[in-house]
């Protein structure tokens, strides 16, 4: 299913632009294209037999800043606590060996 998402882009991507200017406009400068088309690959996409392609068009058109915002923080979180579960499992073997050799 990924696949046919990467041949959605070139078609989607006027429309993905207009909205990352729009969401600019209301501030929110940080937004880049690529966060608008994980959401839409990630989140809104996800379950759903392919869409057509005005209905993808209006996906893009009528996505809301908010959920967008919540889809980059729960997006954020999990790489966070992903992250922290990788130094975590690397600083075990060397507390282990830390609390043998105070014995």
């Amino acid at each position: 299913m990924t696949d046919s998402f990467s041949a959605w882009y070139e078609d989607l991507e006027p429309a993905i632009l207009i909205k990352v200017e729009d969401f600019h406009i209301l501030g929110y400068r940080e937004i880049k294209a690529s966060h608008i088309w994980a959401f839409l690959t990630e989140e809104k996409w996800k379950n759903r037999p392919a869409p057509a392609l005005h209905e993808r068009i209006n996906d893009v058109m009528q996505m809301k800043i908010g959920q967008l915002m919540q889809f980059i923080t729960k997006t954020a979180e999990q790489q966070s606590n992903s992250h922290i579960s990788t130094v975590e499992s690397e600083l075990q073997p060397n507390m282990e060996d830390e609390q043998s050799a105070d014995k």
